[in-house]
C-alpha cells in the first residue's frame, strides 16, 4: 500500500483503465438501487405475478400489443401512460412492466413511481426474454 501512489503514476493508463471498468460494472448496479428499479426475469415475473396477485402492464403501441402479449396483461402505451394510470386502481398491487426490450419499460416504470406506485418492476429484455423462456404469448 505505500508504493500504490507511485504505481499510480508510473501506470497511469492501467490504473485509469481500470477505473473506467469499475465505473461500467458497477454504475448499473448503483443506478438501479438510487432510481428504485426492480429488473426480473421472465420466470421471477410468473412467480410474482401469480403469488402476490400481480400485473402484467405491456407499454408497447396498441398496433404492436395486438400482434403479440401476455395473456391478461393491460396495453398502457407509454405515449399515454400517465393519463391512463387511472385505470390502474390499486397503487400497492405488484406491476410488472412489459416492452419489447426493456428499455420503455424502465421510462414507464419511472413515471408510474412517480404517480405513487409502490411496487414496480421491470421485465429484464422484454417479450424477447419471455419468449427466450419458451412462455406463452397470445395473439
Amino acid at each position: 500500500m505505500e508504493h500504490l501512489g507511485e504505481f499510480i503514476a508510473n501506470h497511469w493508463l492501467l490504473s485509469t483503465a481500470f477505473i473506467v471498468l469499475a465505473w461500467l460494472v458497477f454504475s448499473d448496479v448503483i443506478n438501479r438501487k438510487l432510481s428504485g428499479m426492480h429488473p426480473l426475469d421472465a420466470n421471477q415475473s410468473v412467480r410474482l405475478v401469480n403469488q402476490q396477485k400481480g400485473k402484467f402492464v405491456d407499454v408497447r403501441e396498441p398496433d404492436e400489443f395486438k400482434k403479440e402479449h401476455i395473456t391478461d396483461s393491460l396495453n398502457l402505451p407509454l405515449s399515454t401512460i400517465e393519463e391512463d394510470s387511472s385505470k390502474l386502481k390499486n397503487m400497492s398491487q405488484p406491476l410488472v412492466i412489459v416492452c419489447a426490450s426493456g428499455q420503455r419499460a424502465k421510462g414507464a416504470a419511472k413515471k408510474l413511481q412517480a404517480k405513487g406506485f409502490t411496487e414496480v418492476y421491470v421485465l429484464s429484455g422484454g417479450l424477447g426474454a419471455w419468449k427466450e423462456a419458451k412462455l406463452p404469448l397470445f395473439s
